[in-house]
């Protein structure tokens, strides 16, 4: 009984610690696509701005 109970509770911190990890890739990957878009618009409006 006691070792269903530890692998049930092993199991269920593994399973915590992935949907983490998942979660915080998901941010890092927004958040470094957010930066892609800034700096994308921020060089249009440089090169806008240089052209007229």
């Amino acid at each position: 009984m006691k070792i269903k109970k530890c692998l049930a509770s092993n199991q269920r911190k593994r399973t915590l610690h992935r949907n983490r990890v998942r979660l915080a890739n998901r941010r890092h990957t927004q958040f470094a696509t957010d930066q892609l878009h800034l700096e994308s618009s921020s060089n249009n409006t440089h090169i806008e701005l240089d052209n007229s």
